[in-house]
């Protein structure tokens, strides 16, 4: 017996005219049908508006997806967000999916502001691109040992020792 299963999953972001964000996160499998749509205000990334529909196969634990996801309004994307998140949709009353759904659609809109830094950054090449990202480190210093690239002893930090 063969058993198939297919799951497609869509994150969205669209500028708008007033400056806010739509974020539309969709789920279509063979079981369920899932869409949150999240509107966010910069500059503070606040969810001004949240909105999720459930079709198909919605497990009865989880309570009407279009009131529970109300909860995350106010919530603004930023660090301590899996926890605000995971407080108000998860646990064992909560919808694990519209939390997911939630921190997919924040990770999107970090992405949408991040993109276009990221790009900017390829277009440069050897000297250029190394004082790029050692300016990157100076204005970010969180970046330190975040990973292989701004380790104490790589050639993007050598010359720094004396900002930090």
């Amino acid at each position: 017996m063969t058993v198939r299963f297919l799951r497609n999953k869509v994150v969205e972001v669209e500028p708008q005219p007033d400056g806010s964000l739509v974020v539309s996160w969709r789920l279509t499998d063979d079981l369920l049908k899932a869409e949150v749509n999240l509107k966010v205000q910069p500059p503070d990334l606040e969810i001004v508006e949240a909105e999720a529909k459930l079709a198909r196969l919605v497990p009865h634990a989880w309570p009407s997806a279009s009131e529970f996801i109300k909860k995350v309004e106010g919530v603004r994307i930023g660090s301590g967000l899996r926890k605000i998140v995971q407080g108000m949709l998860g646990g064992p009353k909560g919808c694990a999916l519209l939390a997911h759904a939630v921190l997919e659609s924040g990770n999107a809109i970090i992405l949408n502001f991040t993109r276009p830094v990221v790009q900017s950054g390829e277009k440069l090449e050897g000297d250029e691109m190394l004082e790029n990202l050692k300016e990157m480190v100076k204005t970010n210093p969180r970046l330190l040992r975040s990973c292989v690239a701004f380790q104490d002893d790589s050639p993007i930090m050598q010359g720094l020792d004396s900002c930090f």
